[in-house]
């Protein structure tokens, strides 16, 4: 009698475990990473990126297409919108796409590029290989696995189906088949069918778990106008699920919904309560995903109006609502629409080591930059009257926390073979008031007459250490150097600054033959320098951009003046130097010491100077200094970017790794400046 309970107890336990249990939407796990998969916004495929805090990433395989778009979609060729989740058990992924390719429009008989046919259900074991099923509507009921059911279809006539858009998928574990089996793949897009519908509507499908069987379409969502490219998320928080969608009819955007039930009813959305940062600029495309550790939600979307189009990224709070703070995504080659996927260490190690086994067949090689080898940052440059050669002095980079503590600087002869002079400052044997925090150099030449009217030379070299700047003195450019002063320059407490006193750049006006030092984060400060070099003329002090006013001008860090044909070039770098967002813009002024062109206050320019170049794998350029070839009107910019290929991998910690580069830089005729075109 025991051993028959024995075995009856054994029956039931062994029964409650291979029980799924109750799943609201897809399956989440992971909390060490996340997988963007995308459609790459220069061609029809799909691509991946990485990140490890979901929201700078790098490219897998350089961007380039994840599998073949060709053998995957299988109607036209080209696998679009990516949405990628969990199969529901934890065993694999699955993923559906746009079956749509505008190259095929006049072979395939389309009316127009942005119609198509149908859709691919993937699905994988690894995330690296992957199996299609394609769907062609057009072909009617006989492609659904409930086809006999002629009772009610959702057209007459599925030959004329002209649009089939951006499916994704939910599991839905209410749905029950036909044989009674319980639980399906929710699988929601956009149709049209011209001659039986007046604009896009949304609607529904199940797929079975091997993910290759679909049931026929059912109406989700009509309001009455278009809407598409809907993401759909379980909230717990209101035991809700969640609709973002595109809202093309009424007020047009990206708005949200909320329903007890998958198949709704869905509410038409609050009109006050949608993503409304980008004025009238076009947006699609959206997805919801949760960082690990957030109570709120993170929301997907591609503002496409612009050139180039911009993925954003924004936050919404618990119950999906209340948006706020866009940023562009970072690290990805055309990102476009797409989908997020949390990973677990295993799975964002596997990823990783797939891409860098393949990463050679998709990354063009460095030729001429870097133009120094190892890590090195914020290059400043300067051509010698004195030596005829030029001479190259960056930061140290390649320390967490940029806490490195030693300056080099190498020399030149034609800006292409540069030799390493060697150590010319160091904190901890050389400066006696900082040990740490070696930063930003600049530096200038000054002509000294001698007693009988021969020139001799003077090398002030202005730098930051342990967040003051200091100034140290030479007779040649290559050193030795000697700390001028014995104590910093310029301190925070001395200036009462509103921010970090670092980044100086000095310039010589050529007009008036006065010095000035401009230095600041987040503000920009000009001082002038006395006759000495060393020391600050009382009361020159003046704030050309301060915290108030700094967005206006797009200004960080990294300010750089020069002089060309009358004109005074301001530059300086936007954003983080740890982001891939880093770059250089800039604005021409009449003065060196104001802001103000033909009597007006000078704007910056729309124009970006120095950007990444993500199909090239080139991010985080900025920090700069320009250099013009003497007695000619060639000039060139210096600048560092994460160093390749490997930086981008590290996130934010890519901006202690960079490495120093070297290209032309060129004018139009009006004086401003062309955008600089980044070689490796």
């Amino acid at each position: 009698m025991k051993q028959l309970l024995s075995i009856l107890l054994l029956g039931l336990v062994t029964t409650a475990c291979s029980q799924e249990p109750q799943q609201h939407g897809n399956l989440q796990m992971g909390d060490y990473g996340y997988l963007y998969c995308h459609m790459s916004d220069h061609g029809q495929w799909t691509a991946y990126a990485l990140s490890r805090d979901g929201l700078h990433y790098h490219d897998l395989l350089c961007g380039d297409s994840i599998f073949s778009a060709f053998e995957m979609a299988k109607i036209e060729g080209g696998t679009r919108d990516a949405y990628l989740c969990r199969k529901i058990d934890g065993s694999g992924y699955l993923m559906v796409t746009t079956d749509m390719n505008n190259s095929m429009t006049q072979r395939m008989g389309k009316g127009g590029e942005w119609e198509n046919f149908g859709i691919d259900l993937l699905t994988s074991d690894d995330l690296i290989h992957w199996q299609s099923t394609s769907f062609d509507f057009r072909k009617g009921l006989s492609i659904f696995c409930d086809g006999d059911d002629t009772s009610h279809p959702a057209y007459k006539d599925f030959s004329t189906i002209c649009r089939v858009w951006a499916p994704q998928i939910i599991w839905d574990g209410d749905y029950r088949w036909a044989d009674g089996t319980k639980g399906g793949y929710m699988i929601y897009y956009s149709l049209l069918n011209r001659p039986e519908e007046g604009y896009d509507r949304m609607y529904y499908s199940h797929a079975d778990r091997t993910f290759t069987k679909l049931t026929q379409p059912r109406v989700l969502i009509d309001w009455g106008y278009a809407t598409i490219d809907a993401d759909i998320n379980w909230l717990d928080t209101d035991q809700q699920y969640h609709l973002m969608i595109k809202k093309e009819g009424g007020k047009p955007g990206l708005f949200t919904s909320a329903s007890p039930s998958l198949l709704g009813p869905w509410p038409e959305p609050d009109d006050t309560d949608y993503v409304n940062f980008e004025g009238n600029k076009m947006c699609e495309g959206v997805s919801a995903f949760q960082i690990a550790g957030e109570e709120g939600w993170r929301i997907g979307y591609i503002e496409y109006s612009s050139n180039p189009k911009n993925y954003r990224i924004c936050k919404a709070d618990k119950n999906m609502r209340n948006f706020s703070e866009p940023q562009n995504i970072e690290g990805v080659n055309g990102p476009q629409h797409g989908s997020f996927l949390r990973l677990t260490k295993e799975e964002y190690d596997r990823l990783q080591e797939w891409s860098d086994g393949e990463e050679a067949l998709h990354l063009a090689p460095d030729v001429s930059n870097p133009v120094i080898s190892g890590l090195f940052a914020d290059p400043e440059i300067l051509y010698s009257e004195k030596t005829k050669r030029y001479y190259l002095y960056p930061t140290t980079d390649g320390v967490e926390g940029w806490k490195n503590h030693d300056f080099r600087v190498y020399s030149s002869p034609d800006l292409h073979r540069w030799h390493d002079e060697g150590v010319i400052i160091d904190l901890k044997t050389d400066i006696s008031w900082a040990d740490e925090r070696a930063w930003a150099p600049c530096i200038i030449e000054k002509g000294l007459k001698g007693s009988k009217g021969s020139k001799g030379y003077k090398y002030y070299y202005y730098f930051v250490a342990n967040g003051a700047i200091g100034v140290a003195v030479a007779d040649n450019p290559d050193g030795p150097f000697h700390d001028a002063l014995g104590k910093p320059l310029l301190t925070r407490e001395e200036t009462k600054a509103p921010g970090q006193v670092i980044d100086p750049d000095v310039f010589m006006d050529p007009k008036t033959g006065k010095y000035y030092l401009y230095w600041g984060n987040s503000f920009l400060a000009c001082s002038e320098l006395a006759d000495d070099m060393v020391s600050i003329v009382p009361g020159s002090t003046k704030y050309l951009i301060t915290r108030d006013n700094k967005e206006a001008f797009h200004y960080n860090e990294g300010t750089y003046v020069f002089y060309r044909k009358g004109l005074y070039y301001f530059m300086w770098s936007e954003n983080d130097t740890r982001s891939a967002l880093y770059q250089v813009r800039y604005l021409i002024s009449d003065s060196p010491t104001e802001f103000v062109r033909n009597g007006q206050p000078a704007q910056v320019e729309r124009q970006v100077v120095l950007k990444q170049n993500p199909r090239l794998q080139v991010f985080g350029t900025g920090h700069h200094s320009v250099i013009q070839e003497p007695g000619t009107d060639r000039w060139h910019i210096v600048y560092h970017r994460f160093a390749r290929p490997d930086a981008i991998k590290m996130g934010w910690a890519a901006g202690y790794n960079r490495e120093v580069c070297i290209d032309d830089m060129e004018f139009n005729p009006d004086g401003t400046i062309k955008p600089v075109v980044v070689t490796l």
